[in-house]
């Protein structure tokens, strides 16, 4: 027996109901293109045509992407160093505090070497200097030293009276120098009866 068919439809509109019974492709075909699904047939060859520009178009941007991307770009970059001048202590000194002397002596004094100071530099011919915000009492001096690893020391500096900067190490020059010693020395003549406390500033400097 030969396949059957059984299309069912209301018009030439779009088909409410399809029903299908062992269609054959090319029944199923011949339907399509000269019954009421020839719109869909033609649809079908539209998206079909469309695709096929949409991949065409695809695939030669790809090719000339790949032709013309270049391999390697550029960056501008600004880069400078700057003078480095960098100088730090450990804090402040213990009171300085005479509460002795020693008998015959014309001078009595006390010290403290509990801070220390670090520094970095890029610069050529450097040093550090101190001074102080106000002059010491009379009878009286303060003395400060600063040891130094990558320079020269100049010892035991009075600061009693230096309100302008004094040096207390030199010749630095492109240095690091870390955790190094400061040593004060107050100091009292023997006929210095009594001072008040009083609090003094001393203002380290590194500069050329």
């Amino acid at each position: 027996m030969k396949p059957t068919s059984r299309l069912t439809y209301v018009s030439k509109a779009v088909p409410e109901t399809i029903t299908i019974s062992a269609a054959t492709p090319a029944i199923f075909l011949a339907a399509t293109k000269k019954g009421p699904f020839n719109h869909l047939h033609s649809s079908l060859s539209i998206v079909r045509i469309f695709t096929s520009i949409i991949l065409l178009v695809l695939l030669t941007t790809g090719t000339v992407w790949a032709q013309s991307g270049n391999s390697s770009v550029t960056q501008s970059l600004t880069i400078e160093v700057k003078p480095i001048t960098r100088l730090t202590v450990t804090g402040n000194p213990n009171p300085l505090i005479i509460s002795d002397a020693v008998p015959g002596s014309n001078l009595s004094s006390v010290s403290d070497e509990n801070t220390k100071y670090s520094l970095i530099t890029n610069l050529d011919n450097m040093k550090i200097v101190a001074s102080i915000n106000d002059r010491m009492p009379a009878g009286t001096k303060l003395m400060v030293k600063l040891s130094s690893s990558k320079a020269a020391s100049t010892g035991l500096v009075d600061l009693s009276g230096a309100l302008s900067p004094v040096d207390v190490v030199t010749g630095l020059s492109k240095a690091s120098d870390m955790n190094q010693s400061i040593s004060y020395t107050f100091a009292a003549n023997s006929d210095v009866y009594e001072i008040p406390t009083q609090t003094r500033v001393v203002t380290l400097t590194l500069t050329n």
